[in-house]
């Protein structure tokens, strides 16, 4: 049965989090005599942080799956329903994040991103399967979903 993986992109504001916890744990065992359970809870809670990634697994006969997994390796799947889409579009889109928590929240109240997008439309409703920087990566894994599940690809880039 063939298949195909989007692997979602992890949120800057997680991988900063999680360097700055790995890299207290060193000044914490040098600095301070800190508890060998406090140093364990905060190298775990690091490398899930630094490790975890989530991707969307869409199968030849539409049975999908979320894949939640730590270093590419998937350690929880979960069926997720969708409706079959009338056709997969590709376009540039703009994405705002809040910045409402902790020390983020000096460098501005929104966050903006910029990115090149996937997604399954059905109706008026629709489903953002991958977002990329980079527009050949989306067309080629666009065009494969198109391929593998027989429907229409629209390319709004180019307009």
């Amino acid at each position: 049965m063939k298949s195909m993986l989007f692997k979602q992109t992890k949120p800057i504001k997680v991988k900063v989090l999680s360097v700055l916890i790995l890299c207290l744990i060193p000044y914490l065992v040098l600095r301070y005599d800190s508890p060998i359970s406090q140093i364990m809870t905060m190298l775990v809670i690091g490398v899930v942080l630094l490790g975890y990634s989530v991707s969307y697994e869409i199968k030849k006969g539409f049975d999908n799956y979320k894949h939640f997994a730590i270093f590419g390796v998937t350690i929880w799947k979960q069926r997720i329903v969708l409706d079959f889409p009338d056709y997969i579009s590709v376009f540039s889109a703009s994405f705002k994040q809040d910045n409402e928590w902790g020390t983020v929240s000096a460098l501005g109240t929104q966050a903006k991103n910029d990115a090149i997008v996937i997604r399954l439309f059905h109706e008026s409703k629709y489903f953002t399967l991958f977002k990329t920087n980079t527009y050949e990566i989306a067309l080629t894994k666009a065009k494969e979903l198109g391929e593998l599940l027989n429907v229409e690809i629209h390319d709004a880039t180019k307009e």
